[in-house]
């Protein structure tokens, strides 16, 4: 059973011979630069994707996911991030890793090939990223933080930052598609978080991410 939202009401028409056919779907979609460097993102312009969150970083988890499968097919291509109309691409590092602007068109094509055909985006079984569980207040509390005032950032430049947990004054959070290895989470965190967390979670001495 697939999980996914169609990109666009079905059109049909009928043949001569009476048969009913399928049209291929329309698919708009624009390329977008992120402050990672080793990410990009695509934006689809007329659908949903999901209405939750889904990450990959290993072609075997990428059963739950034909599109994400299809896109770690690429060598090159080491992270996949899908959430609402927009799929965040991760890229290798390794020095024989190519430059973006070498494979975009052949990366989109494969969206908009999978995406017009209508196949399934997503699988039942396949956990969507989310907060760790947690009955502590302070915990909540800081995870209520992040949902208001950091995840939309995080989530617009095609990443995300999660709590893990709060123990003896210490937060940690987790880093998720674009937030990963981005030169600018230090500033980010020191910036952003760390003043918000001080203001409304006092308990919290000391922020770590991986």
């Amino acid at each position: 059973m697939s999980l996914y939202i169609n990109l666009l009401e079905e059109k049909k028409h009928t043949t001569f011979a009476g048969e009913i056919q399928k049209i291929m779907r329309q698919v708009n979609l624009h390329i977008e630069g992120v402050p990672n460097p080793s990410a990009i993102k695509f934006v689809l312009e007329n659908g949903v994707l999901t209405q939750e969150e889904f990450e990959f970083v290993s072609y075997a988890e990428t059963g739950y996911s034909p599109l994400a499968r299809r896109l770690m097919m690429f060598r090159y291509i080491e992270g996949v991030l899908i959430h609402k109309n927009y799929i965040t691409l991760i890229k290798s590092s390794a020095p024989a890793s190519p430059e973006w602007e070498e494979v975009l068109p052949e990366l989109r094509q494969a969206v908009i090939s999978h995406l017009s055909a209508n196949e399934p985006i997503l699988y039942l079984g396949m956990k969507p990223v989310a907060h760790a569980k947690t009955e502590d207040v302070m915990a909540t509390l800081a995870q209520q933080i992040m949902d208001v005032y950091v995840r939309p950032a995080t989530q617009e430049d095609g990443g995300d930052i999660l709590v893990k947990s709060l123990e003896n004054g210490e937060l940690k959070l987790t880093l998720k598609g674009a937030c990963k290895g981005c030169p600018y989470i230090h500033e980010t965190v020191g910036k952003g978080i760390v003043p918000l967390m001080q203001e409304h979670v006092p308990d919290i001495k000391k922020i770590t991410w991986e």
